[in-house]
């Protein structure tokens, strides 16, 4: 009877509430989805207003790999004159050596390809080494998003400080598929490559 007489009173309340307000029984569901995701913590508080916006390289330029470079392998990178070249082949993350940055901006250019069809972007982000070379931070703003149709698009990067020691991380969002092609990053100040292990940036 106490069971019968409980449910009676919150059939009435659903229906006050419903009088009471302008919304429709679908936006009332809708808010209380809402509110239960926001109570199981499986909706962030931040709307992302203060996300920085996606950087799209710019269609154009053109990639020749020095000739005798491997570019067979599944990361290769090298540098000829003032530019690091890349290849990859097959990758979802991987990082470069470290360079010297001879001003305070590069260019990177790059093309990829793939065989999802729901992917559509690889990107690469700059990191910068520390004085003591014990550790990376990543550079704000430096992450590049690029088409996967096979054509090559530019960006150039700013905020660095020459002299100092950067890599370039390339990396694609899927589990599932892969992504090939080539890259590179114009604004180098030495040919000389370093390879340091520190992986507190998690790239």
């Amino acid at each position: 009877m106490k069971l019968a007489k409980r449910i009676a009173t919150a059939s009435l309340a659903l229906v006050l509430a419903l009088s009471l307000t302008a919304c429709s029984p679908k936006d009332i569901l809708g808010n209380m989805i809402l509110g239960a995701a926001d109570l199981l913590g499986l909706r962030s508080e931040d709307t992302g207003d203060d996300e920085a916006e996606e950087t799209l390289a710019t269609p154009g330029g053109s990639i020749t790999f020095p000739e005798g470079m491997d570019t067979q392998s599944r990361f290769p990178n090298e540098v000829y004159g003032d530019t690091l070249y890349i290849a990859f082949n097959g990758i979802s993350n991987r990082s470069t050596d470290y360079f010297v940055a001879a001003g305070d901006s590069v260019t990177i250019t790059a093309y990829g390809t793939t065989e999802s069809a729901t992917i559509l972007q690889f990107k690469a982000a700059l990191w910068e080494l520390s004085d003591d070379q014990t550790r990376t931070s990543y550079v704000p703003g430096s992450t590049v998003y690029f088409e996967t149709g096979g054509d090559c698009s530019t960006y150039t990067v700013s905020g660095l400080t020459p002299g100092k020691m950067y890599k370039v991380t390339v990396s694609y969002d899927s589990g599932m598929y892969y992504v090939t092609g080539g890259m590179t990053v114009t604004g180098i100040g030495s040919e000389e490559l370093t390879t340091i292990d520190t992986s507190e940036e998690g790239a």
